[in-house]
């Protein structure tokens, strides 16, 4: 069953969250073993206070997407992203079927 990491927050320091960027493809092994589904600068809120960027990646399961979020290679940047937005949340769900 596949599953999704989505994340959400808001870029307060755009240098830093470039660097972010650049080492998280990776690290998340986007385009190997997830799918980068969507990526939007400008999501619209309709509901909550989420900030406005959101990106959603696929995973075959949410043991893969878990095994990435917490692997050495992303826990050694994602405090780049931490430190560089605000208004940020991340949360892993089940796809259906």
């Amino acid at each position: 069953m596949p599953a999704y990491l989505i994340v959400n927050y808001k870029v307060e320091n755009p240098d830093l969250y470039g660097q972010y960027s650049a080492a998280a493809g990776p690290a998340l092994e986007i385009g190997s073993k997830c799918k980068l589904l969507v990526f939007d600068p400008a999501s619209e809120a309709v509901e909550g206070s989420p900030g406005p960027q959101t990106v959603v990646l696929e995973y075959p399961s949410k043991e893969e997407a878990k095994a990435a979020y917490d692997s050495k290679a992303y826990q050694d940047v994602v405090g780049m992203r931490h430190d560089a937005t605000s208004e940020h949340f991340a949360v892993l769900v089940n796809g259906m079927g």
